[in-house]
């Protein structure tokens, strides 16, 4: 009689629909001549019968929802209701009979098996279901089978699989569950083997985890193993670490399992021999085979000295391969920093960005000529290492600096080094730092006129008792040795900056875009193409170059002029230019508040209010849309894109917009609609008041010169402030239409079997892609480009991994002329307080959300403390949730910075690697007034 819902551990059916991801693996491994435990598997048939028989399908369904608790969502009740409904109902006698006839068949009498869960959507390489579902060891007799199988059913809708399905947008009414019975191995040894290293990507690594007794103990983290790494060519172990092991789970002598105390003698041996070692890789490396190649995490054991694999599934997450690279300048390149618009591209540039926006667009002139080197050696002011885009500070004056430097280190007195230093540094700023009386009372006279008429009548009665020559001069221009001074120092100077930003290089740039806009771009010609992306990429960058990277040095000069005179002045009360910038108006809170009025509209409406809370934000989109209620939502949603959505988490156009993916603003949204208590207005009311308090400070510390100096400095910083985000808004306003041109002209050059996705095209060049175009009119592929782009996509994700030093040499961070602009501070590695840049007073400890790129906007945590590579606009919905921030990179005119001062939380930019430094959940105190980062190492954090 052939069975219905049993199917023999040799199984040569591999379906993932039948016997589900582990039994479609062991079956593989066992038809390939492995070492398999025997058994059997009970397909996913039974349980689709069971349910279908007790009509529980469209009751799991319905219970298989979300329930709201405060600002989060829970599957727990949902769970426990569906396992009532499985183990509220019998099994068929026909899957019982199965079942025991199965059994029985297994050698010995009432045999010890394993029982293991077997989903059909489990085990796949782009998702992880480890440990959703349970296993059942030393399970004896019909009836504890029968009971460990049900048990494997309701593993099906444990919360975690729940809420893991619902998260990934899988169906629930598409899963089911087949179970694996095997004979058990009492395992003396036994642990898990990766074919290559989880941790680094490394794959010539094998990594071995082993333990005395049964592998659970090392699955489930009950004891710290054995590990070793294997060198996968030669089969040679690297390095052996002793674990404790301290404890180790055996078989009891009736049902399950127990924890038993290892000998002292036995922790302090290695659980494995090298004869051991050696068979148990070889073996793996046949199953990596087995599996097309992909790295596998494998489970073994080791029974009166055989072998036996019990399963085999992809390794998930599994980094990318690590690369060896040198941090040394681009030639002509001799000094390189991460700053300016650099601190817009976190990641390694792709490709088509390197070539048309960094190096051709950043270097044209507004003329649309290219523009003149200032840099010594010549070459373009940006260029990259590793991917990574750096600023040159190849001028004259650093360089000569720089080359000081370096004598000192071949033995020169460090004192006459410094004192030479300094000297020339003095030199360079008093040639940049020019008088002007005309101006500088022209100045004074608009700063007195701004003044109420009782500061005005003190400051009269102040400047007359005081009768300081060259009075203007004096306090517009306090004496420093900082270099911020030298530029942007008068309000004509800044004001016909910013004219010429917003009267030629903003319009400009919006023409062109708008220019390209008018295209159809569905038949437009490939060449045309091609030219719209190269236009549009050349335009934005010349819109850095030609203006609005000086209109952004305005404010940026202001702000650090402010807080130069607040460091020189009060050096010991760690004041900081955001004492007295936060709380006020800006395109970023503009941003902020009307994705709160959308919140409101949500939260006013109960239906919406649920879908909202309980729907991951990748489907949230769709599932609004298709609501019948939703209609102004929807459309104050697309508003809130059209105004917003081209503002990208990252310059380089390789990446998705907002506008076209809108699911980390949405995430920030449904957290934003889960806080019913919270409003906008509360920041704004604690960064005045923070802002009031500091005032009221320096009215006590500061009189007569130093006080009207401050003044003057803070009116002067006021008045061009807000320039800096009006800058940066328009920063990426082309990249829709270009990315709509890129992938239009991808689709094609997929369609003739040129590149293998529409977005390789952002790995090519514009000579490559030319190629191309002209190989399609002969409708012929270049096909190695699908090769090529791979590479060039995989070598970018694994520069991704790197850590991009904030100067190279790195010593040049030491450099005046580089450090009063550097972005990244150099941290001691084994301290746990990292020093960074404050810039937005105060102090909070809270745990951090640790957020590395826009996939993971909806990990941020209410009133948690944002840790982070960089922002730029489209972080901006995060910080309505966090409590602090600290950066990798970053300055004082960052947009974090000028964030964090707007809503009135503690900052710290620049700290270097603070993101390598920090787990998510760990709490950590930032100190935004002297720019530290304290990491608290408890019980919980490790």
């Amino acid at each position: 009689m052939i069975a219905k819902y049993i199917q023999p551990i040799d199984t040569k059916n591999f379906s993932l629909e039948l016997i589900g991801g582990k039994g479609k693996s062991l079956a593989r491994m066992v038809s390939a001549g492995m070492t398999v435990p025997s058994g059997f598997y009970l397909t996913t048939s039974a349980y689709k019968d069971f349910v279908k028989m007790n009509n529980l399908q469209e009751e799991i369904i319905n219970q298989a929802k979300p329930e709201i608790i405060g600002r989060t969502i829970s599957f727990e009740s949902a769970s426990k209701r569906i396992k009532e409904l499985i183990n509220g109902v019998e099994l068929s006698n026909e899957i019982v009979n199965e079942i025991k006839q199965a059994y029985r068949a297994l050698s010995g009498q009432n045999p010890a098996v394993a029982v293991r869960s077997s989903a059909n959507a489990e085990d796949l390489p782009d998702l992880s279901f480890a440990g959703q579902q349970d296993t059942y060891l030393n399970v004896r007799g019909d009836e504890a089978l029968i009971t460990a199988i049900r048990d494997c059913w309701a593993s099906l809708w444990t919360p975690r699989a729940i809420s893991y399905r619902h998260q990934m947008g899988i169906k629930q009414e598409a899963v089911a569950m087949a179970v694996v019975v095997q004979i058990m191995v009492p395992s003396d040894i036994a642990g898990i083997l990766f074919t290559a290293n989880p941790v680094n990507g490394e794959r010539s690594e094998i990594i071995i985890n082993s333990s005395f007794g049964l592998g659970e103990a090392v699955v489930s983290g009950q004891v710290t193993p054995d590990t070793f790494v294997v060198d996968r060519r030669t089969l040679t172990v690297k390095e052996s670490i002793i674990g404790p092991k301290t404890q180790k789970i055996i078989s009891s002598d009736k049902q399950g399992t127990e924890l038993q105390d290892v000998s002292e003698h036995e922790r302090n041996q290695l659980s494995l021999s090298e004869k051991s070692l050696k068979d148990l890789t070889s073996i793996a490396l046949k199953i990596e085979h087995l599996f097309d190649g992909i790295p596998q995490d494998i489970e073994w054991a080791i029974s009166g000295g055989k072998l036996w694999m019990l399963q085999s599934r992809p390794i998930t997450n599994l980094p990318p391969q690590p690369i060896e690279v040198s941090w040394e300048p681009t030639p002509p390149a001799k000094i390189l920093a991460r700053r300016q618009i650099v601190e817009n591209i976190p990641d390694p540039c792709s490709p088509l960005f390197d070539e048309l926006y960094l190096t051709e667009g950043l270097e044209t002139s507004a003329k649309g000529v290219k523009r003149k080197s200032f840099m010594e050696g010549g070459g373009p002011l940006f260029v990259t290492v590793n991917g990574y885009a750096y600023q040159r500070f190849d001028f004259p004056q650093v360089v000569s600096i720089q080359k000081e430097m370096e004598k000192a280190t071949t033995g020169e007195a460090k004192e006459e080094y410094v004192a030479r230093i300094e000297q020339k540094w003095e030199e360079m700023i008093q040639k940049m730092k020019k008088s002007d009386p005309k101006m500088e009372q022209h100045d004074l006279d608009l700063f007195l006129s701004d003044l109420s008429a009782e500061e005005f009548k003190t400051f009269n009665e102040w400047a007359k008792k005081a009768d300081i020559k060259d009075l203007a001069h004096v306090l517009t221009m306090p004496e420093s040795k900082n270099p911020t001074y030298a530029a942007f120092n008068k309000t004509q100077v800044n004001e016909n900056q910013i004219k010429g930003w917003r009267d030629k290089a903003m319009p400009e740039l919006l023409a062109t875009v708008e220019g390209w806009q008018k295209i159809d771009y569905k038949t437009a010609p490939d060449e045309e193409l091609l030219r719209g992306i190269s236009e549009l990429a050349i335009a934005g960058g010349q819109y850095w170059s030609s203006n609005a990277s000086h209109t952004f040095g305005v404010a940026k000069s202001t702000d650090d002029q402010l807080q130069t005179f607040l460091r020189e002045n009060l050096p010991d009360h760690h004041f900081t230019s955001g004492h007295f910038l936060s709380g006020f108006k800006s395109k970023t809170l503009e941003a902020n508040e009307h994705m709160y009025k959308i919140a409101k509209q949500i939260q006013a409406d109960e239906a919406l209010y649920e879908l909202v809370v309980t729907t991951p934000p990748k489907q949230m989109m769709n599932a609004l849309q298709n609501h019948p209620d939703s209609g102004p939502v929807v459309k104050a949603i697309e508003e809130y894109l059209k105004i917003y959505g081209h503002l990208g988490y990252s310059l380089d156009f390789v990446e998705s917009l907002p506008i076209e993916d809108p699911s980390g603003l949405l995430s920030t949204l449904k957290t934003m609609v889960a806080a019913k208590d919270y409003n906008p207005k509360k920041h704004e009311i604690v960064a005045a008041r923070k802002r009031e308090q500091a005032m009221q400070e320096i009215e006590q510390l500061l009189d007569g010169l130093q006080y009207w100096q401050f003044c003057y400095r803070n009116w002067f910083t006021h008045r061009f402030y807000f320039i800096r985000e009006d800058v940066m808004f328009y920063l990426t306003s082309g990249w829709p239409v270009l990315r709509l041109l890129a992938l239009e002209l991808g689709e094609r050059l997929v369609d003739v079997g040129t590149i293998n996705i529409p977005d390789d095209i952002f790995y090519l060049g514009t000579e490559e892609l030319t190629k191309a175009i002209n190989a399609r009119k002969e409708d012929k592929a270049v096909s190695e480009y699908q090769q090529l782009t791979s590479e060039r996509r995989e070598l970018r994700e694994a520069r991704k991994r790197l850590h991009p030093p904030g100067t190279i040499p790195e010593d040049a961070s030491n450099n005046p002329g580089v450090a009063f602009k550097e972005t990244q501070v150099r941290n001691d590695p084994n301290s746990d307080v990292l020093r960074g840049i404050p810039v937005s007073p105060g102090t909070v400890t809270s745990p951090a959300s640790l957020i590395k790129s826009p996939a993971e906007f909806d990990q941020m945590q209410p009133d948690s403390i944002l840790v982070c590579s960089m922002t730029n606009p489209a972080w901006t919905p995060l910080f309505a949730h966090a409590t602090g921030l600290v950066t990798d990179m970053g300055g004082i005119l960052g947009h974090g910075s000028i964030v964090a001062r707007e809503y009135g939380i503690p900052a710290v930019v620049g700290t270097g690697n603070i993101t390598q430094r920090v787990r998510h959940g760990q709490k950590i105190t930032v100190d935004g007034d002297s720019g530290t980062v304290t990491l608290i190492q408890d019980e919980a954090n490790g």
